[in-house]
């Protein structure tokens, strides 16, 4: 096989690079917005992580081998091969744009071995082409592609610097939590629930697959009483695999859970032509009317599942970020049957906004004296700004306490306190610090506090208000303490958070 010519040569890296892209060219031009088009590629790029963090010490063997074994084919390697390396450039590039989109929107350098990985198959692909560059400052008449060279070979080693030491092993790892497992084995139910024809009506194609339930989680061979727990999952993420690992937490420590699908997709009369006011914890959004409805229904059928031995004057009322907002809803909706009279904890996860709505606002005044409420958001919180939640602290009054996870990207695998820390796809060691450990300790409590064990019912809940114990996140292996968690009782009056007063969205 001839090689082809430069002009050809550099249509290949172009197909190469397309080739990369295709996927969420695809998926934009079927009418997905941005996030839907990237999402596959984020899933994936998740997963490559945790497959090249498992096998980091024989990938950065093979790349000892590879390098110059690359370099060795240089004089030797088949006009084939340099064109199929051309190509892998090309595509490996694309990948790379994909992972720095991603990165500046969702990753926040918490993927280190992902690009390191990219520059060491840049480096072998470059050696495989043309060897170790030549001096391009020396006359040549292929000057500007030793320059080309010079500079993919500095991309490379600049890919390469920050996550070699990671890859090798050398790097403190991050603290493993020793959390006891829970006392029981979960059972696992769904049950669909009568949709409204309200909203039925008007449900969009995004989630025409998912038959929404209730999902009640119960622990097995319980033989007296248990506190309930309400969940209510995030945007467009109605999936309960992607809160398995929360509910099970709380359930397999003696809580009931019922997490509640509700629908994201839905157009409302104005849908597409209001103009999005966001203050003071709410937004104006018209979804919220329909999916408020929804709510309300899987919970008026969750009535109808709960064992005679769930006694929801002990409750847990908590979500994830819109669905922290929507659990305000079920607060009320609770708090209207006196349910969480004996004890309630309230628990906002990377909370968005609550209705605006007059008739969709919460009663606060029937709030009891024995409450308690977690309002968490993350450092690296692309999604969701931080001053919902501060927002939502006003609301709650007395009792809620504002937790900030913060980041902490001092070891590897880097900490990153990102918006998904709560979903079962990125749990990790700073998940198990920063949030499991609060939410077992959430059900310890309530359980503790429905069994009259006042030693025990004291204890969690010190563990919950604001102390050393709740804010230390352990150490580095190599002993430098973890960042520990943040907490304000009046963030908003804080100097890290007074921004939140006039905050106003868009």
């Amino acid at each position: 096989m001839e090689m082809p010519s430069k002009r050809r040569l550099a249509l290949l890296f172009g197909a190469g690079f397309i080739l990369a892209l295709l996927e969420p060219l695809i998926l934009l031009a079927l009418g997905n917005d941005l996030g839907g088009a990237f999402w596959p590629m984020a899933k994936r790029s998740l997963e490559w992580t945790y497959f090249l963090r498992e096998f980091h010490s024989l990938i950065f063997a093979f790349f000892l081998i590879a390098i110059p074994f690359s370099y060795y084919r240089t004089s030797k390697a088949s006009n084939l091969e340099k064109v199929i390396a051309v190509g892998l450039t090309g595509v490996i590039f694309g990948l790379l744009l994909i992972f720095t989109l991603l990165n500046l929107a969702y990753y926040r350098d918490a993927f280190l071995l992902l690009p390191t990985t990219y520059g060491f198959i840049i480096l072998c692909n470059v050696l495989i082409i043309r060897g170790i560059p030549d001096n391009p400052f020396k006359e040549s008449k292929d000057k500007i592609s030793n320059f080309a060279h010079i500079i993919l070979v500095l991309l490379a080693v600049w890919l390469i610097s920050p996550g070699i030491t990671a890859m090798a092993g050398l790097s403190p790892s991050p603290p493993k939590l020793q959390m006891e497992d829970g006392m029981y084995a979960v059972e696992i139910n769904s049950y669909e629930y009568p949709m409204p024809e309200e909203v039925s009506s008007i449900q969009g194609d995004y989630e025409e697959d998912v038959v929404f339930s209730v999902y009640l989680a119960l622990p097995k061979n319980h033989d007296g009483e248990m506190p309930l727990a309400i969940i209510l999952h995030g945007f467009a993420n109605p999936f309960f695999e992607s809160y398995v690992d929360w509910v099970e937490t709380l359930a397999s420590r003696g809580t009931a859970v019922a997490f509640i699908q509700y629908p994201s997709d839905v157009m409302p009369p104005g849908y597409d032509t209001f103009e999005l006011h966001e203050e003071d914890g709410m937004s104006n959004h018209p979804y919220h009317i329909p999916r408020a409805v929804a709510i309300t229904a899987a919970l008026e059928f969750m009535i109808t599942l709960l064992p005679e031995n769930v006694d929801h004057d002990y409750l847990l009322v908590g979500g994830h970020s819109l669905g922290a907002g929507y659990s305000l809803l079920a607060l009320d909706w609770a708090l209207e049957r006196n349910w969480g009279n004996q004890a309630l904890f309230v628990s906002l996860e990377a909370p968005y906004a609550r209705p605006v709505q007059e008739h969709l606002q919460i009663n606060t005044s029937r709030i009891p004296e024995n409450f308690l409420a977690h309002i968490a958001v993350s450092e690296d919180d692309m999604s969701v700004s931080e001053c919902f939640g501060v927002h939502h602290q006003v609301l709650l009054g007395n009792g809620a306490l504002f937790i900030e996870v913060p980041s902490d990207r001092y070891g590897f695998p880097r900490m990153v306190a990102s918006h998904y820390l709560q979903a079962t796809e990125a749990h990790d060691d700073l998940a198990d610090w920063g949030f499991y450990r609060r939410v077992a300790t959430q059900s310890n409590w309530l359980v503790a506090s429905l069994q009259g064990d006042e030693v025990s019912e004291s204890d969690f809940r010190n563990q919950l208000l604001d102390s050393d114990e709740l804010r230390y996140m352990g150490e580095w292996s190599d002993g430098k303490s973890v960042k520990q968690l943040r907490t304000y009782a009046n963030a908003i009056t804080s100097n890290d958070f007074d921004h939140c007063q006039d905050w106003i969205g868009s």
